[in-house]
């Protein structure tokens, strides 16, 4: 059976600050009566699809409330899954942090990410992958009280003084960031602490996202979900709250990859309900658009088009933009070809 589920997992965004708008009029978000729907981090580029979070105060779970009470975006950056379940309580990540709401004390505690990637038997992944150091063995708080605990884990941060100064240079730190779980190490390009909320880098080099002697933080909920240890709907951004999202003309365009899918799924359920067939050439499958959204597909190349409407989603990943019927990519490139580059646009109702 055909998935029916968003198939684009958020493309990791591991460098603190908001991302930068591309040039469009699309909305990126919006107001709901109680919290707010964000686009910036649905994995896709930025403004070409109405997909993201909702980030509320639904359910007496205040996460749109505490979101706010702990910086909003600037803090913690654009929501990146949905609400789960996660050691009980229910949880959101955000790109620097995942909140947990505890009902006992009526807030939102930020989750030890990087503790729990360690849980989840990811510290070679994080090692291998993210140039992250392992973590100290616990024999390092051996013998010692709480507060010397503290203080001696605090104290490593001295070997990189600019490290110290940007651990201590946000409001409450133990609370942004927890303790650091690591030595300062060198991992080649960069000296690199880890924490248990997040990491941070001091660069040795300059590098496309930031300057030799620069501190960044790579982010907790980004690595959480890139990792993949969150449950695994949770990373499959949703469509925009009925009534808000009405697209004009030109709003919005997307450049990618067009494929199509055929005989195995014909007849069987799509997305919308309906039995998919394979020789309809009204058919593409979105994971970019609300089922029942009109769209055109221009070849890349050639310049030829089709009308089309989002029937089904599937498996597929960005750069992959529309999956057409085997009958819909007939009308613009042989099916043999398998594969072309596409423009998809938005067509109002």
């Amino acid at each position: 059976m055909r998935t029916i589920l968003v198939g684009a997992l958020v493309v990791s965004l591991l460098m603190a600050g908001r991302p930068q708008p591309a040039a469009s009029a699309s909305a990126l978000e919006w107001e709901l009566p109680s919290g707010h729907f964000f686009t910036q981090a649905n994995g896709f580029p930025t403004g070409s699809s109405p997909k993201g979070f909702s980030v509320t105060d639904d359910g007496g779970v205040r996460f749109w409330s505490e979101f706010q009470r702990l910086g909003g975006v600037d803090s913690l950056g654009y929501p990146v899954s949905r609400r789960f379940i996660w050691d009980g309580y229910v949880s959101q990540a955000m790109q620097k942090g995942v909140l947990q709401w505890r009902p006992d004390q009526g807030k939102a505690l930020l989750v030890n990410a990087l503790d729990q990637l360690t849980a989840a038997s990811k510290d070679d992944w994080l090692f291998n992958v993210r140039g992250t150091p392992r973590p100290l063995d616990s024999s390092f708080d051996a013998g010692k009280s709480p507060s010397d605990i503290v203080n001696a884990r605090l104290a490593l941060l001295d070997a990189r003084p600019a490290m110290r100064d940007a651990y201590f240079g946000v409001d409450e730190p133990l609370q942004r960031y927890g303790l650091p779980t690591s030595r300062v190490e060198d991992m080649g390009t960069a000296y690199v602490v880890r924490l248990q909320r997040a990491v941070l880098q001091e660069w040795k080099v300059d590098t496309a996202w930031a300057r030799a002697g620069q501190v960044t933080v790579a982010n907790g909920g980004d690595l959480a979900k890139e990792a993949g240890i969150l449950p695994a709907k949770a990373p499959y951004p949703e469509d925009p709250p009925p009534g808000l999202w009405k697209p004009q003309a030109g709003e919005y365009r997307v450049s990618g990859d067009a494929t199509w899918y055929g005989g195995q799924f014909h007849g069987r359920k799509m997305a919308n309900g309906q039995t998919y067939d394979m020789n309809d050439v009204t058919t593409v499958a979105s994971n970019m658009y609300p089922l029942g959204t009109k769209v055109k597909i221009t070849h890349g190349t050639t310049g030829a088009s089709i009308t089309a409407v989002v029937k089904d989603t599937g498996g597929f990943r960005f750069p992959i933009v529309a999956d057409l019927s085997f009958a819909a990519f007939g009308k613009l490139a042989d099916p043999k070809v398998g594969r072309i580059p596409a423009v998809v646009e938005v067509l109002p109702p």
